[in-house]
């Protein structure tokens, strides 16, 4: 009897534990192909370890982080009555090789009713077992994920590869769908990813990773777990001795920057770094930092068609200051305290200097975005408006507060589509002197000047151009997180034209306002007194 009280204990106390569940009763086959105990590597058992309700993980490749959530699925299902826990993946494919996965470790666990409820189906991307508990695989799309369930447990497998739509919607229901409690294994949440450029996964990791989420932040590189590409690493080493006259990588040949940083400073042996340079032969750096960043910032660094160098808007983006409180702006134009935080920030409080500004003006209803930059005359920005809900009569009246409030600022208004009437209204109704005139020259060679900026394929390609440069030489600081948003989608198109992703939410109004303001910058004239 008291054997049997003793086997009872230890039964429970593996029952009640998934790390030793899954060490005595599950397997999974590893990367040599052979089929082994499940025993978590480090960065599974310290994500389950640390992870709350919300988590989020940003990580390289191949770490196990899926093989841990169809364990802990599958441990949820056997061990508690009436649970539903759900992976999803992006496309069919990594669907069916996660349903896979699933169904591997749920048979590789001893047929013993103690340990493992009897399976009642197993299709249609459905693990359902007699106790009532079911693991559902399902691919992200337009329907709707979590109708009707109450989840113990969501796993969104390479998150930053879903369709946009998908990313918001599909979030958003998932997360009404977990269960009310804040207990392991009753609605807890992962969202997991390589990178995948800046989206709305790397909208939300580095939101989390400055402590502006309830999701709580996890990163897993490539360097600090030495065994998971063992194998490779050989087969690296081989091969660079085959290159180097059969000598290894020694620390006197680590003569590039990137290579001794990552030997001096995050930790990599030089098997590492030997297959680092093994990779590369296929590679691209940028693809290599993206598949296997050695830090957070580092794997979203992807220039695409990206007309700016992402690489500076993202560590821009990571050191943006908030827009002025209200109680400093307290001589503020009444017209636009009400804009005040709701479309209109201010940076910096306005000196006697030179200010210019470059305004991109929409319809006000409900589409494209009107748009003011205010640069002063260091090139720092201290001024950005941006809403699609002001007609243009009432934009005038924005235009000339803001640009009298900013020492009568130096404007350059696109004239094209609806910047026409912007620029009349603010010529007879607000006497407004200081606006940009673009010099051109008529058939017969004559040069004329008019009012504001025409926009052609041609002139959209200067002033694209020197914002560029002016960026990315650091002539220019830009202090708004919109308009670094923007700058980091808007890129060459298929036609060769430039402008804004394609997307329902992608706009570029901001850059254009942006590079507008650096026309008038370089134009760098005064036509009154200040």
């Amino acid at each position: 009897m008291a054997v049997k009280t003793s086997s009872k204990k230890k039964l429970d106390k593996v029952l009640n534990n998934f790390e030793l569940y899954a060490k005595n009763f599950m397997k999974v086959v590893d990367i040599t192909g052979e089929e082994v105990p499940l025993t978590l590597n480090e960065e599974q058992r310290y994500l389950y370890r640390n992870m709350d309700k919300y988590n989020i993980c940003l990580k390289s490749r191949q770490l196990g982080i899926t093989t841990l959530s169809c364990a802990y699925s599958v441990y949820l299902a056997c061990t508690r009555k009436n649970v539903t826990s759900m992976i999803v993946s992006y496309n069919l494919e990594s669907t069916q090789e996660i349903f896979n996965k699933l169904k591997s470790i749920y048979n590789s666990i001893p047929d013993d009713e103690r340990i493992k409820p009897k399976e009642l189906r197993n299709n249609r991307y459905e693990l359902l077992l007699e106790n009532g508990s079911k693991v559902l695989v399902k691919t992200a799309g337009y329907k709707e994920l979590s109708r009707g369930l109450t989840l113990s447990f969501a796993h969104l497998s390479e998150y930053a590869f879903w369709n946009e739509w998908v990313q918001t919607k599909g979030l958003m229901g998932l997360e009404q769908s977990l269960m009310k409690s804040d207990e392991p294994g009753k609605g807890q949440i992962i969202i997991e990813s390589t990178a995948n450029g800046l989206n709305k996964f790397y909208e939300l990791f580095k939101s989390a990773e400055k402590g502006n989420s309830k999701y709580k932040p996890f990163f897993f590189n490539w360097i600090d777990n030495k065994k998971q590409f063992a194998s490779e690493y050989d087969i690296a080493e081989k091969w660079y001795k085959s290159i180097n006259k059969g000598n290894r990588l020694t620390t006197k040949d680590l003569t590039d920057e990137t290579s001794k940083k990552l030997y001096y400073e995050k930790g990599a042996n030089l098997k590492q770094i030997m297959w680092r340079y093994w990779k590369l032969q296929d590679m691209t750096e940028e693809e290599f930092c993206q598949e296997y960043p050695s830090h957070s910032e580092q794997a979203f660094i992807s220039s695409q068609k990206s007309i700016f160098d992402t690489e500076m808007i993202v560590k821009r983006l990571d050191n943006l200051l908030p827009p002025l409180p209200k109680e400093e702006l307290a001589d503020l134009p009444s017209k636009l305290k009400k804009y005040l935080n709701n479309g209109l920030d201010i940076y910096n409080r306005p000196k006697r200097e030179r200010h210019f500004a470059g305004v991109d003006v929409a319809s006000g209803s409900g589409a494209d975005y009107s748009s003011i930059i205010v640069l002063n005359k260091d090139g720092e920005q201290v001024a950005s408006f941006y809403r699609n809900d002001v007609p243009v009569h009432e934009f005038a009246e924005i235009v000339n507060e803001l640009g009298r409030y900013f020492s009568y600022a130096y404007t350059c208004i696109e004239r094209n589509s609806y910047g026409l009437p912007l620029i009349e209204r603010l010529r007879e109704r607000h006497q407004y002197m200081n606006l940009y005139k673009m010099k051109t020259f008529d058939q017969r060679g004559k040069k004329k000047k008019q009012l504001g900026w025409l926009t052609t394929n041609a002139s959209k390609s200067i002033m694209i151009t020197d914002l560029k440069e002016l960026f990315e030489k650091g002539l220019i600081n830009i202090n708004c997180q919109r308009t670094l948003e923007e700058m980091r989608i808007f890129e060459v198109r298929e036609d060769g034209s430039t402008g804004n992703k394609q997307g329902e939410e992608n706009h570029d109004d901001m850059v254009i306002a942006l590079a507008l303001s650096v026309v008038a910058l370089k134009d760098n004239k005064y036509f009154v007194k200040i």
